[in-house]
């Protein structure tokens, strides 16, 4: 567990004063003002930031409600003098830092704050990994029931994530587990739709308007069965808009969230894959879309005819695991004919 603290302060003999006050209890590193501690936490992250208020080119306040945007499970403490009380009260209601300390800071009371701040760091780091593992638990869950009702969907799922894992990092799109996650239960809904519909329409037949209007229900299931679980709620409206068109008169805002990209990629993503499974070659695929192509959002597009042939290799590779599937199906699928009856119920 990291529990090194960074001491932020314009002055240096004061920075050496705290050094030697507490080298011997804890794990320190020191920033000559705002511009190093920025530095500093932009190489790793700290437990614990101490920063006094008044400093050049950027105060305390300033400094701390930064580090939390940079790195939000960071404990902060502001040092002020008595006439910055009322700026440190408005911090703390801000909720910009945990503690605030009077200067002169008197050994023991410092020693206490910290050892306060390290339990609260430890305390909203072991949350936040309880939090993961319970959701990623879950998240496993729920494909699994897929895969037991729906086994063809499984398949289809699990390339859509490679797909949309592919496409964010060639666009340089921060790392998101709510992409994959999306992208692998975004045919979750497809347990209420008949086999025989979606083998239909992956073979690229025509589907009655009653049977295409219950397949592209689908997404709507699908959200429903997450919108309620902890923190899937962007996933869910990703889900929900897997089949919505891009909308042309905003084409920067439709890549400034998460929910936008998502939707936006996944979108591409389903035609592409529906494509090449019906036969077609990866240009192909990229052809019949272009025709199309005021659907997709033009760089979402470009990454995807830009990977391709890669994106069909990883296809054909996911293709070759398909067994391996057997086992969770036979184990999950009591849990999965619940599931069923409950939505048909």
């Amino acid at each position: 567990m990291n529990n090194s603290i960074l001491l932020v302060d314009d002055d240096v003999r004061v920075l050496g004063a705290l050094q030697r006050m507490l080298y011997r209890s804890y794990r320190l590193e020191i920033a000559n003002g705002p511009v190093e501690a920025l530095q500093a936490i932009a190489r790793s992250p700290f437990a614990v930031v101490v920063s006094d208020l008044q400093m050049p080119v950027m105060n305390g306040v300033e400094l701390l409600a930064e580090v939390k945007r940079l790195s939000p499970d960071t404990v902060r403490v502001l040092l002020t003098g008595q006439a910055d009380i009322e700026a440190a009260i408005a911090s703390v209601n801000e909720g910009n830092i945990f503690r605030f300390l009077t200067k002169p800071c008197p050994h023991a009371t410092l020693c206490k704050t910290l050892d306060a701040a390290i339990e609260q760091y430890r305390l909203q780091v072991s949350e936040k990994d309880v939090l993961h593992e319970t959701l990623m638990g879950t998240v496993a869950i729920l494909v699994n029931v897929l895969s037991s009702i729906q086994p063809v969907a499984f398949g289809r799922a699990s390339r859509l994530r490679e797909i949309v894992r592919l496409l964010a990092t060639e666009l340089g799109l921060p790392d998101s587990w709510e992409l994959e996650a999306a992208a692998m239960l975004s045919q979750l809904g497809c347990i209420s739709v008949d086999p025989r519909v979606l083998k239909r329409h992956y073979a690229g037949q025509e589907l009655s308007e009653a049977d295409r209007r219950h397949l592209l229900a689908q997404a709507s299931v699908g959200r429903k069965l997450l919108h309620q679980v902890p923190r899937l709620g962007p996933v869910s409206q990703i889900i929900e808009r897997q089949y919505q068109k891009w909308q042309n008169d905003s084409p920067e805002g439709s890549f400034t969230d998460i929910v936008a990209i998502g939707s936006q990629l996944l979108h591409a993503a389903l035609d592409f894959d529906r494509l090449v499974g019906m036969g077609q070659s990866a240009a192909d695929a990229i052809a019949t879309m272009r025709g199309y192509e005021n659907e997709y959002h033009p760089a979402g597009f470009d990454a995807l005819d830009r990977l391709k042939d890669t994106i069909l290799q990883e296809s054909l590779s996911k293709a070759s695991d398909d067994a391996s599937t057997v086992h969770e199906q036979l184990v999950f699928r009591p849990l999965a004919d619940e599931v069923l009856r409950s939505l048909r119920s």
